[in-house]
């Protein structure tokens, strides 16, 4: 009988412990999951799409005209060309 109420003892203060610990290092915010559409709050689950503006849309405002997507398209694309194709230019050949 006596070891019955040792563990029960024992038990209760790491059941607190186990408790507090748990709370103090989770915050709200932070673990906090976008999931409505930016545009119209409607819950989108598994199905939103990601912006390159960094939003989360429903099925009907994933396309950037129909949320009036900040991010430019056209000036990254033409960098990334930029990038990705350097201007070669060729050594002038020495005529004989």
């Amino acid at each position: 009988m006596t070891a019955m109420s040792i563990s029960q003892d024992s038990g209760a203060p790491v059941g607190e412990a186990a408790q507090a610990s748990s709370d103090g290092d989770q915050t709200p915010d932070k673990n906090k999951k976008k999931n409505r559409c930016f545009s119209c709050r409607k819950k989108v689950g598994l199905t939103g799409f990601d912006c390159r503006c960094g939003n989360l849309f429903c099925a009907i405002h994933r396309y950037s005209d129909k949320h009036d997507c900040p991010y430019d398209y056209r000036s990254a694309a033409a960098a990334q060309l930029r990038k990705e194709n350097p201007i070669v230019v060729a050594e002038k050949i020495q005529k004989l």
